[in-house]
């Protein structure tokens, strides 16, 4: 049986926690903030996780654009 696009992205999710067992939990997020697969404990919750991603790279955006006219 063929796996859709995001279980094979889980399944990789999973393989990476296995083989470094310093990742404890791993998400692919979209710059949206919209969780595309994960590999979660059941403490984490996925929305906050997704919203906090977002921000995140909001935040990492307009610092690197920031950089860009200090220096440009």
């Amino acid at each position: 049986m063929s796996q859709n696009r995001s279980e094979q992205m889980v399944n990789r999710l999973n393989s990476s926690q296995a083989a470094a067992t310093d990742i404890e939990a791993s998400a692919i997020v979209s710059v949206d903030g919209l969780i595309m697969a994960s590999a979660l404990p059941d403490e984490v919750v996925e929305d906050r996780l997704s919203i906090m991603s977002a921000v995140m790279f909001s935040l990492g955006e307009r610092s690197a654009e920031d950089l860009v006219k200090l220096v440009g």
